[in-house]
């Protein structure tokens, strides 16, 4: 019996914040949200069937270093994947997880 381990490249670059304030440093960002398992841009829903397409245009229209993704304690893993699986696919590498600083417990 043989067992190998690949390797595979690692092409995401990522951080994971705490928390992410009107005050971060992190400049030329562009938020996207997930709320009840949801993805939001400016408010806006973005249906999961259409998410890669929009994800894409927004990286295309703007002039921006990084995306940062907010999500909320009532969305599942899962749909925090499926977004960081597109961002992946598409060799988008900038990218920054945080709990949405508006969600917090008071």
């Amino acid at each position: 019996m043989l067992a190998t381990n690949f390797y595979e490249k690692r092409d995401m670059k990522f951080s994971i914040e705490k928390d992410i304030s009107e005050n971060s440093e992190l400049k030329k960002t562009t938020i996207i949200k997930i709320e009840k398992n949801e993805y939001l841009f400016e408010n806006k829903k973005i249906e999961k069937t259409s998410l890669e397409k929009e994800l894409l245009k927004i990286w295309n229209s703007q002039n921006f270093k990084n995306f940062v993704i907010l999500n909320d304690e009532s969305s599942e893993v899962k749909t925090l994947i499926y977004i960081l699986d597109i961002l992946k696919k598409n060799k988008i590498k900038d990218v920054t997880f945080s709990n949405d600083p508006q969600k917090k417990d008071k």
